[in-house]
């Protein structure tokens, strides 16, 4: 955070850079979605540190590109929730991937699935609301 005045009081970046920051954080997760998806195919889809970390990298830059997408929006904060809970929910899971078994790593799994769940939960509502489910 910058600071405005002599008093030291903080503001919040201007909602103009998170376009940017978004189309930033899209770029570094599809670069290491492409460090994936060379890992694999170099190594034969065994399981390394290099696909752990690419895939936990992709998860959480991609849920980081959606949420500051979000926080650029014009729309109402209601309307913001949902959709940054899923990027949340994305980071989350990419971070969890560096988390050792224990039981921060199990309620940071938790969480992210309860997001999921509830998340799919309502637009299935909302469609069988409307009667688009044919």
């Amino acid at each position: 955070m910058k600071s405005n005045d002599a008093a030291g009081t903080a503001s919040i970046p201007s909602s103009r850079s998170f376009p940017w920051l978004s189309a930033m954080l899209f770029i570094f997760a599809l670069a290491a979605m492409v460090t994936l998806l060379a890992s694999d195919a170099l190594n034969t889809l065994l399981p390394t540190a290099m696909h752990r970390r690419a895939g936990a990298f992709s998860l959480m830059l991609i849920g980081s590109s959606f949420v500051a997408l979000q926080l650029s929006s014009r729309r109402p904060s209601a309307e913001k929730l949902k959709p940054i809970s899923l990027g949340i929910a994305f980071f989350l899971w990419g971070g969890g991937q560096f988390l050792p078994p224990g039981r921060l790593a199990t309620a940071t799994d938790t969480a992210v699935m309860v997001i999921f769940v509830i998340d799919l939960s309502l637009v299935i509502i909302e469609h069988l609301k409307r009667n688009q489910y044919e």
